[in-house]
């Protein structure tokens, strides 16, 4: 974003007007509301599957850390799973026994390690998970294979420095308003 963007910093929260408008050249504002729209679109596709599969968000989330890592052929531990997802380990439980408990995963006695679980996939994780995550993947597959190789780096830098800018913010303490 060029710094005359950020004179316009309020079209990011309100989008600007259209009426009247001509074309003009695409501004930071503009990728970030398109990131924006983005995210609700990916959000409203997100709480769509957590209903067709009967989940939650957090329930969600497991599933698709697991189906990367069983995709790599990979299994994934309890712990490996609360680190994914940022919670505690008891409620990493109550997630493992939910999904369980729908068929979507199933705990299995790590072979050498017999006081380790491993999480692998249930029967409805390989069909019923599968298929719906398949809808948003040829999508997004489609879209990011239409980008030539020079858009492929600059989206790819855009949003690596974008995850960067909300990490850095994540680690900076907590200011409060008056303080």
């Amino acid at each position: 974003m060029k710094a005359s963007d950020a004179g316009q910093g309020a079209g990011y929260w309100y989008p600007p007007t259209t009426e009247g408008a001509t074309h003009h050249a695409a501004t930071g504002i503009d990728v970030l509301n398109a990131l924006r729209a983005y995210r609700t679109v990916e959000s409203g596709l997100r709480r769509a599957l957590s209903q067709r599969l009967s989940i939650n968000d957090t329930d969600l989330g497991a599933l698709r850390y697991l189906l990367g890592v069983w995709q790599k052929d990979e299994g994934a531990s309890p712990k490996e799973l609360a680190l994914a997802l940022g919670i505690s380990s008891a409620s990493t439980t109550l997630v493992i026994d939910r999904l369980e408990k729908a068929g979507f995963i199933r705990r299995r006695r790590h072979p050498v390690d017999r006081r380790a679980v491993i999480l692998e996939p249930g029967d409805r994780a390989t069909d019923e998970f599968r298929s719906a995550f398949d809808i948003e993947k040829r999508g997004v597959l489609a879209a990011a294979d239409g980008l030539t190789a020079e858009e492929t780096e600059t989206v790819t830098r855009f949003l690596r420095s974008m995850e960067q800018a909300i990490a850095d913010a994540v680690r900076q303490p907590d200011h409060t308003i008056g303080s």
